[in-house]
């Protein structure tokens, strides 16, 4: 039996059956997976959608028009992006001075000024989990005027931006 298995005939014999076994099992599983409905996974890279573009039958989130006009000495700046997550999207809105600069200051102090507003033109304060307003701070609440819903998506490092994420109200946020 050990002669057989040092046979350079056997061998080759044996690493051509394991190389034809891997290629027919690669050709099976590859026409069996054009078959197979697509899936989609979540977490899946960004989830990023080019402007105007639908991701996993998410419908667009609403344009910067749904905010209104800003602020006196603010303005809003698109980013052009719809963002995309298991059936989700909203698109990210920087807001910046009346002429486009960026702002100077703290960025918790713009998004408050925007978020009060957006409430003095109707806009309420969403409040899920909570008794009342009061219990929650305005800049760390979603707004929504019942089609849309912003939220705030400062990042909290030094010298962020302020930004605002704006979504359809009909997409409950998780």
């Amino acid at each position: 039996m050990m002669a057989l298995l040092r046979s350079r005939k056997l061998l080759y014999v044996l690493v051509g059956l394991v190389v034809v076994g891997l290629v027919v099992s690669g050709a099976i599983g590859l026409f069996q997976s054009f078959n197979s409905p697509p899936m989609a996974t979540p977490g899946d890279g960004q989830g990023q959608q080019g402007p105007g573009q639908q991701g996993e039958q998410g419908t667009p989130p609403p344009d910067v028009g749904a905010l209104g006009s800003p602020p006196s000495g603010f303005t809003y700046v698109d980013q052009d992006e719809a963002h995309c997550s298991q059936g989700q999207c909203f698109r990210l809105i920087v807001i910046a001075g009346e002429e486009g600069e960026e702002l100077d200051g703290e960025p918790e102090e713009a998004v408050r000024s925007v978020y009060e507003h957006l409430v003095s033109n109707g806009w309420r304060q969403e409040i899920p989990g909570a008794e009342s307003e009061e219990d929650v701070e305005l800049v760390d609440s979603v707004l929504t005027d019942d089609t849309t819903l912003v939220a705030d998506s400062t990042a909290s490092e030094p010298g962020a931006l302020p930004v605002l994420m704006l979504g359809n109200a009909g997409n409950p946020a998780d």
